[in-house]
């Protein structure tokens, strides 16, 4: 059970140090937008509450925060690698037009829509949201009712698929 006096001297910390932690956020994260996102979730797992007695209140509040932030730079990196992941997979940096190239693609591009055909109808649409509509994986697990890492693993498991695609069409 959590305690309701612990949990008020909890976020009365995070209240009366949010200027400061959320200066220190946009230094960090470079980003004004992200740091107040990070603030935010940062407050929802404070007002959670914890069953932890906690006897500096502002320390505990300064860990959340640093944690909550190292959490959104992981994820924003893990993003960043599947984005590249794709790019790599859907726009090869050889731009030379030639017939057989050409037709290269349009076969490429028939595995990749074939390959995407055989994956489960939820993880296709995640995979599209994300991909072709810039969905953010916050957005598609409100609307699937899911966790942002249920999102992340349906995106996975497609772009595993597409790998093995590419690697067969390789060899």
């Amino acid at each position: 059970m959590v305690d309701k006096p612990a949990l008020r001297r909890l976020l009365g910390a995070f209240a009366g140090r949010r200027p400061a932690l959320e200066a220190a956020l946009r230094r960090q994260l470079r980003n004004s937008a992200v740091a107040a996102d990070v603030m935010q979730e940062s407050w929802l797992k404070l007002s959670g509450g914890t069953d932890a007695t906690i006897e500096n209140a502002d320390a505990y509040v300064r860990r959340v925060v640093r944690n909550t932030a190292t959490d959104h730079i992981r994820k924003e990196r893990r993003r960043a690698a599947i984005n590249a992941e794709v790019r790599d997979l859907l726009w090869p940096v050889d731009d030379e037009c030639s017939p057989e190239r050409i037709l290269m693609g349009r076969q490429a591009l028939a595995a990749v829509a074939a390959a995407l055909e055989q994956m489960p109808e939820r993880s296709r649409i995640i995979f599209a949201m994300s991909r072709f509509e810039g969905k953010t994986h916050r957005e598609i697990a409100e609307r699937f009712g899911i966790t942002e890492q249920a999102v992340f693993y349906h995106i996975r498991r497609v772009l595993e698929h597409l790998a093995v695609i590419r690697d067969d069409m390789l060899d």
